[in-house]
């Protein structure tokens, strides 16, 4: 085999490799501002929640009604999430993650843990925007998200 023939091969085979394990997905909406901007391709790691367990600050594609949604991960399963007074307060604490710029115009839209502790279910997760004044729906609105339904981690 010449040189050539296994440079081809291997350029392939990675090809090949990387859209089996990373998909690119193009975001629309601008719910996720500053973070991730409306228009903006990234690519969506499959293999990820497979790998290694979930975080807070993690941001998520996920399928809710037949939709794909992107969001930032806030609670995990069996954690106790509120949402009063311009706070993410998780299991007791102030939430703070430098890379989101809440604007708490609409921090009250939706039901789940908005004044009051909600607990989070086993094999769920409380996502929420970064941007709040978009109104974009999140787990204030439709409640805790499976992790079955989540497609991967965004990069």
């Amino acid at each position: 085999m010449n040189k050539y023939k296994i440079m081809g091969f291997t350029v392939i085979s990675l090809i090949i490799l990387v859209l089996a394990f990373a998909r690119p997905h193009r975001i629309s909406g601008n719910c996720m501002e500053p973070a991730v901007k409306d228009g903006q391709w990234c690519f969506l790691n499959r293999m990820a929640p497979y790998l290694r367990h979930y975080h807070i600050g993690d941001i998520v594609l996920f399928k809710h009604e037949e939709k794909v949604w992107i969001s930032r991960i806030m609670a995990l399963e069996n954690d106790t999430i509120q949402i009063t007074e311009g706070k993410v307060i998780v299991n007791g604490r102030a939430l703070q993650i430098p890379d989101i710029h809440w604007s708490w115009n609409n921090w009250k839209y939706g039901t789940y843990a908005i004044d009051r502790p909600f607990q989070v279910p086993d094999g769920n997760v409380f996502v929420l925007s970064d941007n709040l004044s978009a109104q974009h729906d999140d787990s204030r609105v439709f409640g805790p998200v499976s992790k079955n339904a989540i497609l991967g981690l965004v990069w």
